[in-house]
């Protein structure tokens, strides 16, 4: 098992499956052809295969292989075969997916002392995706392999690997198809969903999480009025409002989630921009921003309507501002006009900018739409342009055909959108992923000696997103406002819900995961990690 391991590690490692590339396609063939191989796939060629992403602009893949057993009890094992770039490899790029010789090139620079002691410890693999996360996809597959070979099979096993984890989940959210699919061609019923995403530890404590962290990227598109740089007073700065919205929720701990002692970290801005193509001494006209919002849960539509209060208040602060300073400065400057600064607050959702717009000319509209659908489409297809700057640009067109001349603030939502799931949650499933959970921790503490510990939701984001919903909420809030929402951008919520699969994220031991120093801990990556899965494997089929 521990030579198989590394050996599948050494080689999907090699594959530069670099995310949002076509380069990740290049990891499905060799996982087609590894499950090829397996004895047990060459006597049942319809239990295992590649699945196509539904649109997928870079026509990406899903490998998968299903041992079934004599119940229909199914354990899944899932994880994800994409991986960041290389850049901050410099010199050392050429060896980023070597594991072999990647050790020795680092001795040669400095490192972090962390790394450095474990590098020279020998304990410790280096290498892009060691970590995250095709060190935990060695151990599915190495699994899998052997409980194809077991004679008595208890249950299930269903092994998938996804692109895209680290971009959009393309894979993912396409895997809710393939897993309904599946379930329907074979009665199959999913006992929990194995995500061997890389774990830290804390106080010599392994990690796990029984939980995912949601995650949502608020747009907001301000419009102001244009004036020359001298007539300030007679326009109003986009930048300013946006300034005030950023002021107002950049870490503000009032979009933070609490449960049980944890607490999401509160939003940062990603993005912040006025929309000037050109130069001139004048104001812009537009100016546009994105921020992240991590959650346990609150929904898009809390957080849309949260937004919005604090965009009215921001564009009020601002136009009081200029009021204020306007005031002195007439007392000030003898040739100042008499005009007074009067504007009224005006937030839309995306949502209610279309309907603005279907009022003024449906057809007209609709037509629009679909050609301004059409065009992003093209330019995302040719890596023009990125998700969250087409909604940015979609958003910009939507205002353009409207007609709005006068000061007013746009909020919608860019991709990627990850629901917040606490797995011990999931209707039917209450609590049994933290029976599941002291399975490992006592197994692996008494084999092992090693101590584990759980989260209730990692905040490191997850595909888990797309595994179950443990709460109801309004869907269509956060789909009419996603302009991108459509074949470009979309989850499948109905069928995630039917899935509703408990899932516990567990994985190897690593540190420094998306930068050069990524590493996995050997011992754990092909002991401890496997030989406990395999212990809840068995546990969960002998559950009578």
């Amino acid at each position: 098992m521990e030579d198989k391991i590394m050996n599948i590690l050494r080689d999907m490692v090699a594959i530069d499956s670099l995310t949002a590339t076509e380069k990740e396609c290049k990891v499905v063939g060799y996982l087609n052809d590894y499950l090829k191989g397996i004895d047990y796939f060459v006597d049942n060629p319809d239990l295992f295969g590649i699945f196509d992403i539904k649109d997928d602009y870079l026509n990406r893949q899903i490998s998968y292989g299903l041992v079934r057993g004599k119940s229909n009890k199914t354990i899944v094992l899932m994880g994800h075969y994409d991986v960041v770039g290389i850049d901050d490899y410099g010199n050392l790029k050429e060896f980023a997916f070597d594991i072999d010789r990647l050790p020795e090139k680092l001795k040669k620079i400095n490192i972090n002392i962390d790394a450095e002691k474990d590098l020279l410890s020998g304990e410790w693999i280096f290498g892009r995706g060691a970590a995250d996360m095709k060190g935990g996809l060695a151990i599915h597959l190495a699994i899998l392999e052997e409980y194809s070979k077991k004679e008595d099979k208890d249950g299930s096993i269903l092994f998938i690997a996804v692109p895209d984890e680290e971009s959009y989940s393309a894979g993912m959210r396409g895997a809710a198809k393939l897993l309904t699919q599946l379930k329907e061609k074979h009665d199959l019923d999913y006992a929990l969903l194995i995500d061997s995403e890389p774990n830290t530890r804390k106080d010599d404590q392994h990690i796990v999480s029984i939980g995912t962290a949601g995650k949502c990227m608020p747009v907001v598109l301000v419009q102001g009025e244009k004036a020359h740089i001298s007539k300030c007073f007679d326009g109003l700065n986009p930048l300013g409002i946006l300034s005030n919205i950023f002021l107002d929720t950049e870490l503000s701990l009032e979009f933070s989630d609490e449960f049980d002692g944890e607490v999401t970290v509160p939003p940062t801005w990603n993005y912040f921009k006025d929309m000037k193509e050109e130069y001139d001494v004048s104001i812009p006209i537009r100016a546009s921003g994105y921020f992240s919002v991590i959650s346990f849960h609150s929904t898009p539509e809390e957080i849309i309507n949260k937004l919005k209060n604090i965009a009215k208040d921001s564009f009020e602060k601002y136009v009081n501002k200029m009021k204020m300073i306007y005031s002195e400065y007439r007392k000030k400057y003898k040739y100042s006009s008499a005009k007074e600064i009067t504007y009224e607050p005006m937030v839309m959702t995306f949502e209610e900018l279309c309907k603005y717009a279907i009022e003024k000319d449906r057809d007209g509209f609709n037509t629009f739409i679909r050609n301004l659908y059409e065009e992003i489409s093209e330019r995302i297809k040719k890596n023009e342009i990125n998700y969250p700057k087409a909604t940015i640009y979609m958003m910009n067109k939507v205002l353009d055909f409207t007609g709005i001349n006068h000061p007013i603030v746009v909020i919608g939502f860019a991709p990627p959108y990850y629901p917040a799931v606490a797995s011990n949650n999931i209707k039917g499933w209450e609590n049994v992923t933290t029976e599941y959970f002291n399975v490992i921790k006592n197994y692996a503490e008494d084999t092992f000696q090693y101590k584990l510990t759980y989260e209730n939701y990692t905040v490191g984001l997850s595909d888990c997103s797309y595994c179950a919903i443990d709460r109801p909420f309004d869907f269509e809030t956060f789909s009419l406002n996603t302009p991108l929402w459509g074949k470009l951008y979309s989850i499948d919520f109905e069928a995630i819900e039917k899935l509703n699969i408990p899932f516990l994220i567990f994985g190897p031991w690593s540190k420094d995961y998306h930068q050069f120093t990524e590493r996995v801990n050997k011992e754990n990556l092909t002991k401890i990690i496997p030989e406990s899965i395999k212990e809840v494997i068995n546990y969960i089929f002998n559950i009578k």
